[in-house]
């Protein structure tokens, strides 16, 4: 696939959630009716006061917005504040904060720059804008600054679920890099409950982490809970507007397509082999309605249900994360 193809897809689905999440702010857009409630969509910790760190040379404009984004790798777009962090453990006061000295002190959000560093269209994984800068700089009608906190390999967190980067920030450590800049709402980001939104998107690397390991589905209820309960810290902090973001499907990555294109490959050498050898019988069979049948009725064929493992083969369908039975 062409560059400009794969850069296409990445802008269609940074538009796309982008408008999502500009449907689910339309309480900060000026004349818009409030909008009460939670719309369901398809598709502490340092309590002393930081010396203002990343504040901008000039005053922000009355009408501004505040978006700050939570997340990994899909989010992240090498945000800095005016502390430097080092992991030390995997709680969330597991780190080590510095301060930078006044030379080496970075721009906050602002009318000039709204991620604040680097500049746009930020350090992003998408090679580009993502989702996150766009909403600050394209799909809005107000001056928008985000504070973009996420990194890349992040988990939620990491005493639920290890991250595989050791020096990766989870969520819970993202809040504590969210208090010690804006959370104090210092007059240069002098955020409302009213204009201010937070988006939350984790769960990736949580599930590749536990994807072949025994217990996957506690592990994944007890990372998806914790999701919740550290919102609840931006709750508390005064935050009234969430975004909440589902893991994107795995089944359209590259790494799967490769399957695709290997069965592709498969039938068309089928083909091939038969012509090159009319007096012999060849047939290809697909195995995508066996196995999920096998996945959607496992109680037809004697499993209880289509998560549970059995070494032996015998009352499951899966003998462990990669193996299915379909006998």
């Amino acid at each position: 696939m062409s560059q400009d193809k794969v850069s296409a897809r990445l802008l269609t689905t940074a538009v796309f959630i982008t408008g999502i999440l500009v449907f689910l702010a339309l309480p900060f857009l000026p004349g818009r009716p409030k909008q009460n409630g939670v719309k369901p969509v398809r598709i502490l910790l340092h309590s002393e006061e930081p010396h203002e760190p990343n504040e901008p040379n000039e005053s922000n404009a009355p009408n501004e917005r505040f978006l700050v984004a939570f997340g990994d790798s899909y989010s992240r777009s090498g945000f800095r504040t005016n502390y430097t962090y080092t992991r030390t453990g995997p709680g969330v006061d597991d780190m080590q904060r510095t301060e930078r000295p006044k030379g080496d002190r970075v721009d906050a959000p602002s009318a000039l720059n709204p991620i604040g560093n680097p500049a746009l269209p930020g350090n992003t994984s998408s090679g580009g804008n993502n989702w996150a800068t766009y909403m600050a700089t394209e799909f809005n009608t107000t001056l928008t600054l985000a504070y973009i906190f996420a990194r890349s390999a992040a988990v939620v967190d990491a005493e639920v679920i290890p991250s595989r980067s050791k020096s990766s920030f989870s969520f819970a450590q993202q809040i504590v890099h969210f208090q010690d800049a804006i959370g104090h709402r210092p007059h240069y980001a002098a955020w409302t409950a009213n204009n201010i939104v937070a988006t939350v998107w984790f769960g990736f690397n949580d599930l590749s982490v536990v994807s072949q390991k025994g217990g996957q589905a506690r592990a994944l209820a007890a990372a998806n809970r914790r999701i919740f309960d550290l919102s609840q810290i931006l709750y508390d902090t005064g935050i009234r507007n969430f975004v909440f973001i589902e893991v994107p499907p795995k089944e359209l990555f590259p790494s799967h397509q490769a399957k695709k294109y290997n069965d592709t490959h498969h039938r068309q050498n089928t083909i091939r082999f038969r012509k090159a050898h009319p007096d012999a019988k060849v047939a290809c069979v697909e195995v995508w309605d066996i196995f999920y049948e096998a996945f959607l009725r496992p109680q037809s064929l004697g499993a209880p249900n289509s998560t549970c493992l059995d070494p032996s083969g015998k009352g499951c369908t899966m003998t462990d994360y990669q193996e299915e039975l379909v006998a």
